[in-house]
């Protein structure tokens, strides 16, 4: 592989800065907005492998900082559970359905979610309800990443319906994501698709990765709840547009 450019190489650090800040401050954005910068200048299958690495520690950085908000999310341990389950489950989704099926199956679960937070916005899972749609969400989360190596759409709206403080919200959906995250990660290294090159450019972009995701953690703080739940909300429609704009651009 040649080297990245001068120009090249700040518009991949700017946008591996904008995707941690995000990260950080909404508990969304990293991989959306990294890997296809980075995938325009080093192919798609290696930017996510070398984003694979840091993803991984944002999450941890993440859970680590909030780790004392476990106890306030629903049935977390079933949850988790569950979604090593259903990444599991996604290997074998995979081998049956085509990428456009599994595409199209998470632009209509965004779309019902959007749907419905339109005509009934003051809808929250909680109760028996939650106890019940917890596990099921969480493996549809796995089975999601585990089939097409995206789990955002399913654990955003999935968290976002409990309706959650700001930082338990980034909390909330980081632990999925890290859960998701190590089997997704050992996946990759047990495919053989981590060599050495990619190794040192995923470890060398977790350096600006914990930076600007703390940063984006103390800005939570200032957000009202109203705003932070209205970024939620636009990267949630941002997700949608993406995947109609993959789907439809084949």
């Amino acid at each position: 592989m040649d080297a990245l450019s001068f120009e090249a190489l700040a518009i991949v650090l700017a946008a591996i800065a904008v995707g941690s800040y995000l990260k950080g401050a909404i508990g969304l954005g990293l991989p959306i907005i990294a890997i296809p910068t980075l995938a325009a200048f080093l192919g798609a299958q290696h930017a996510v492998v070398v984003i694979t690495l840091p993803t991984f520690f944002s999450n941890v950085w993440i859970c680590w900082r909030y780790r004392k908000m476990k106890a306030n999310i629903p049935y977390l341990k079933v949850a988790l559970i569950a979604a090593c389950i259903g990444t599991v489950i996604g290997t074998f989704v995979l081998r049956e359905l085509t990428d456009t099926a599994l595409l199209w199956v998470l632009i209509v679960w965004i779309g019902a979610y959007l749907l419905n937070m339109v005509l009934n916005p003051d809808f929250r899972l909680e109760g028996e309800a939650a106890r019940k749609a917890s596990p099921f969400m969480a493996v549809m989360a796995g089975i999601s990443q585990g089939a097409t190596g995206i789990a955002g759409p399913v654990v955003a709206t999935w968290i976002h319906s409990y309706r959650l403080e700001k930082e338990l919200y980034v909390f909330g959906v980081s632990i999925m994501f890290l859960v998701i995250a190590t089997t997704h990660l050992l996946a990759v290294a047990g495919l053989g698709l981590l060599d050495y090159e990619r190794l040192v450019q995923g470890a060398l972009a977790i350096i600006p990765t914990i930076v600007f995701t703390q940063i984006g953690m103390w800005t939570t703080r200032f957000m009202s709840a109203s705003l932070f739940n209205k970024l939620v909300i636009l990267f949630i429609i941002v997700m949608e547009i993406k995947l109609l704009w993959e789907v439809l651009g084949r």
